[in-house]
């Protein structure tokens, strides 16, 4: 059962109000699953957005920040637990060791570093935490496509681009996560008995 769910998002709300929308729908979906939230640590952006939100509604946060990004006054102080950190590399581990799946969410380039990095690992069978897109009006459409060129061109596979899980629902994208990491808790089961 999932706990924990890493979130990737942008430190910018971006210029949609669909954006900070749907980061307080996906905070409210984790709550009532009573689902933790890992992020980025920090309080502007969506990442602010969607701390607040699942602190608002009950829920518990763990942010990490490396301590460049911590004496900059963006960490963010009302969270249930923040870990600070040497740089970005340790950061992304911790949150790859702290979370049972990950969820990417519109964002810049450290967003897609973060996002695909957890992918990779979980491609390599380093872990087993499923990943999902929350694909917000349409923002992951032109990416999708591309690891359809991908799959097309012979450098991706399509049962791994088949286990990630893609919704425009932030509910059903932790519904899905949800299964899917069943699913691959009883394939990890019976590759071991």
């Amino acid at each position: 059962m999932i706990q924990r769910i890493a979130v990737y998002c942008g430190s910018k709300k971006g210029l949609m109000a669909q954006y900070e929308s749907t980061a307080k729908l996906l905070a409210k979906a984790l709550v009532e699953a009573n689902i933790e939230l890992v992020f980025g640590g920090g309080k502007v952006g969506l990442m602010g957005v969607l701390a607040d939100n699942v602190i608002g509604y009950g829920g518990k946060v763990t942010g990490v920040i490396p301590i460049g990004l911590s004496t900059k006054e963006v960490a963010h102080q009302n969270l249930t637990e923040l870990i600070t950190v040497t740089d970005m590399h340790e950061r992304k581990a911790k949150m790859l060791d702290l979370a049972d799946a990950f969820i990417a969410m519109p964002g810049g380039i450290g967003t897609m570093d973060e996002f695909f990095e957890a992918w990779t690992w979980y491609q390599l069978g380093i872990h087993e935490k499923p990943v999902g897109i929350l694909n917000v009006e349409g923002y992951f459409d032109s990416l999708i496509n591309y690891l359809h060129t991908m799959v097309d061109q012979g450098f991706l596979s399509k049962d791994h681009f088949g286990d990630l899980c893609i919704s425009e629902c932030p509910a059903t994208l932790v519904h899905d996560l949800n299964l899917s990491e069943r699913t691959l808790e009883s394939v990890w089961m019976t590759d071991r008995d």
